[in-house]
């Protein structure tokens, strides 16, 4: 037999558990100190333990959450770069490119142990088609964020999935 749980369900064990509380309270309150009738009130006054965890929890789900931070530039969206930087790219495995979706621009700026979610003028794959080093221009996706660490000459990792693709030194921000 499956035992559905409902709100007035919890409620009802919620109310069991703190009379069986109530009821260890006052049997360890009335009864000898050595002595199993004792032990036994400690062992059902520990009951409002699970009781104080649900009204914990139920408090905790009533509290408003903030929306999730934007994870991705927004359809349509115009670049509008916010980063110039110098990259000195390597040549592109590959199954890499293979891999990629020849019109993605996405892109990871890495500065030590933080990674920035960033954006190319152009796809991924056109921007390093050849090997060498060049001029770029970055947006951000959370320049207010990323920018304080991004100063002009900060050194960075560009990596694209799982890739590194460039090293790289900020030019102007």
């Amino acid at each position: 037999m499956a035992f559905t749980v409902t709100p007035s369900r919890r409620r009802m064990a919620m109310a069991v558990m703190l009379l069986l509380a109530l009821s260890g309270g006052v049997i360890r309150k009335y009864a000898p100190n050595p002595s199993t009738l004792r032990d036994v009130g400690t062992l059902l006054l520990v009951m409002w333990l699970p009781a104080v965890g649900n009204l914990i929890g139920y408090l905790m789900r009533k509290i408003p959450r903030k929306a999730p931070p934007v994870t991705d530039f927004a359809v349509g969206s115009v670049f509008a770069p916010q980063l110039q930087v110098q990259v000195e790219a390597a040549a592109l495995p590959a199954e890499l490119v293979q891999a990629l979706d020849p019109a993605a621009g996405l892109c990871t700026v890495l500065v030590g142990r933080h990674g920035f979610t960033a954006r190319l003028a152009q796809p991924v794959v056109q921007a390093f088609a050849t090997a060498g080093p060049q001029t770029l221009a970055l947006e951000l996706l959370h320049p207010a964020v990323a920018l304080p660490k991004l100063p002009a000459g900060t050194d960075f990792h560009l990596v694209v999935g799982t890739t590194g693709i460039a090293k790289g030194r900020v030019v102007a921000g």
